[in-house]
């Protein structure tokens, strides 16, 4: 599966994660009855962020769930958004800036648009071989942008991450998880201040907030 199976997420490991994360400021409207609002669902048998997208995505209904619950609908909508936001987003595989144009035409015309199709479609040696005779790309360049659709799988991780990731000899999910969040840090520190001072500063917080979803998401890739 690509993407974070939302079951694995109850609505008090929701709170507990949006009560002490950063939101921008346009989500800080979530912490207002937050619990209250968690509590309720609950009794609605509403228990993890699965059944809350479920319950969510019917917007006609948010002007009398908002009176039930006693919010407003715009804190519906937002949290509508940062429930969807658990999801892991596919990315155009132009982003990875692996692919010339005429390759990405030939995995276009293999079926492959985006990091899911890339994840589906290349999960075994065999697959990737496959994928290799289909495209007739290089098998390096296939290995390595399984390795950038697998991290962007984790929450918090885009491209220019991820980029970073593998430069720092962090491969997958599963090493991702492994490694010591110091560990991570320390890397990330050295790399930026050698290769690329603009790159955004991250703190311990950011890449533990990182680890804490990787044991939600499968690990379905044969290496």
């Amino acid at each position: 599966m690509y993407s974070i199976n939302l079951e694995a997420i109850s609505l008090d490991e929701f709170a507990e994660i949006t009560s002490t994360k950063y939101l921008i400021p346009g989500r800080r409207i979530l912490l207002d009855h937050l619990l209250s609002v968690m509590q309720h669902l609950k009794t609605q048998n509403i228990q993890h962020l699965a059944s809350l997208k479920k319950l969510l995505g019917d917007k006609k209904t948010y002007t009398h769930m908002a009176e039930d619950l006693g919010v407003s609908v715009e804190y519906l909508t937002v949290l509508n958004r940062e429930v969807n936001s658990y999801e892991s987003k596919p990315i155009a595989l132009s982003k990875l800036d692996i692919f010339t144009v005429s390759e990405l035409e030939q995995l276009k015309s293999a079926g492959l648009r985006s990091t899911k199709h890339f994840y589906e479609q290349a999960l075994t040696a065999d697959d990737r071989r496959n994928l290799v005779s289909r495209s007739q790309l290089n098998a390096d360049k296939i290995l390595q942008a399984l390795e950038l659709a697998d991290l962007l799988r984790i929450n918090g991780v885009g491209p220019v991450f991820a980029r970073v990731l593998q430069a720092m000899g962090i491969h997958n999910v599963a090493q991702f998880a492994q490694t010591a969040p110091e560990t991570i840090l320390e890397r990330y520190i050295q790399f930026r201040e050698a290769n690329d001072p603009s790159l955004p500063n991250l703190s311990i917080k950011d890449v533990q907030y990182s680890q804490r979803f990787c044991g939600k998401l499968d690990n379905d890739i044969q290496w």
